[in-house]
């Protein structure tokens, strides 16, 4: 897909890996929606580039309802999705202070992997609405996963849990999605040289 002059949305756009996906994003010619819990961050981000800032719990239903909604009348329907929305918990199953907690696990989960599902859900529902480009596609959806899905360390439960989730639900999101002209992939992020 070409991205001069379309609607992308990075979500947890603020820092870090998806910060530098907006900007790449951006550099490439699209209109990009970051979106992010930390407004102040968001709209930093979105002003370097251009772009809008959307404050998102990507976890939340109606909260990414709206941030659909946002960054859809700011630029126009979105064809491309980035989840990088994430977070991490450097906790043992069971450490010097007992067992850890059930609710750091969960909202690992729920960032990471409900989050990313959230969206995809959405976006790729917006996706289906509009019209082919010349090369078939309707849009393009990509989650961030990680070595931790196979690889995962001490302390690394609950993360490499939701990137595994992540790495398992793309193949049966791409095959359902194929057909009305989307593309779902997940990338596992690597250091380059």
């Amino acid at each position: 897909m070409q991205l001069k002059d379309q609607a992308a949305i990075v979500t947890g756009g603020a820092s870090g890996l998806g910060a530098a996906t907006a900007r790449r994003l951006a550099a490439q010619g699209a209109r990009v929606a970051v979106c992010d819990l930390n407004a102040k961050l968001a709209e930093s981000v979105a002003a370097e580039i251009g772009g809008v800032a959307v404050v998102c719990d990507v976890a939340d239903a109606a909260s990414a309802e709206a941030a659909i909604v946002t960054a859809s009348k700011a630029h126009g329907p979105a064809r491309v999705l980035v989840n990088c929305a994430g977070i991490g918990v450097a906790k043992r199953v069971i450490g010097r202070d007992g067992p850890m907690p059930l609710a750091d696990f969960d909202r690992v989960i729920r960032v990471n992997l409900i989050g990313s599902f959230n969206m995809l859900r959405l976006a790729t529902a917006e996706m289906s609405k509009l019209e082919p480009l010349e090369t078939g596609e309707r849009g393009v959806v990509i989650s961030t996963a990680s070595v931790a899905a196979y690889d995962g360390q001490i302390g690394q439960s609950a993360y490499s849990a939701s990137k595994g989730g992540i790495v398992a639900m793309t193949l049966p999101n791409c095959a359902s999605s194929r057909a009305i002209g989307r593309v779902i992939a997940t990338l596992p992020p690597f250091e380059a040289e």
